[in-house]
């Protein structure tokens, strides 16, 4: 899916939009949703988790080395409502530690349920339906990645902090990633001289 806003980037949601997005997929598509947002991972580590990376008990989930940009296994928390969610989706599917979490159901296939990733290509299709249906212009699956580190920002977390959770090797990578509101900056700023 394509970054279609001016500067390149994909559109960073509100909260609010992203849990409209969510609520208006089909289950599984609602539940990756929600992993991309509450992970702040990118589709292609969402998508190829095994059951055997979520821990439950630590409500941690571990993105593997194979999957990610930066070729670094590294572990996340996750929002406990969504490990519920997650347990609950496992279960009702019967799937076993070496499952994708997320698996292809189409019935043109050969595999059984749990042995094939869902599709980057199909996880777009649903979005690109989802974000039209709700009128949201110019995200992408990556909106979740940028909007949940943006949230993190704006919530107080440092730089350090979120790049921790983000996986960048860099800073500079992940400032470029993050948007900023001008005015609450500047509030900001006049705040910090009216203490002066």
């Amino acid at each position: 899916m394509s970054k279609t806003n001016r500067s390149g980037k994909s559109t960073c949601l509100s909260k609010q939009e992203v849990e409209t997005i969510a609520s208006n997929l089909p289950l599984k598509y609602g539940l990756l949703a929600e992993l991309m947002y509450y992970s702040a991972g990118r589709v292609k580590e969402i998508t190829t988790i095994r059951v055997r990376n979520l821990n439950f008990n630590k409500q941690l989930i571990t993105l593997e080395k194979g999957s990610t940009k930066t070729r670094e296994t590294r572990q996340v928390p996750v929002h406990p409502r969504v490990m519920e969610e997650l347990k609950h989706w496992i279960n009702s599917n019967q799937l076993t530690e070496d499952d994708y979490v997320f698996f292809t159901d189409s019935k043109n296939t050969k595999y059984q349920k749990g042995e094939k990733a869902v599709s980057t290509q199909s996880v777009d299709q649903y979005f690109r339906k989802a974000f039209d249906w709700n009128g949201v212009i110019g995200a992408s699956t990556h909106s979740f990645r940028r909007s949940r580190l943006t949230h993190m920002l704006q919530r107080g977390m440092n730089i350090r902090e979120i790049k921790d959770i983000s996986g960048h090797k860099s800073i500079v990578s992940l400032q470029q990633y993050l948007d900023s509101d001008r005015e609450e900056t500047f509030e900001k700023y006049r705040r910090i001289m009216d203490d002066e």
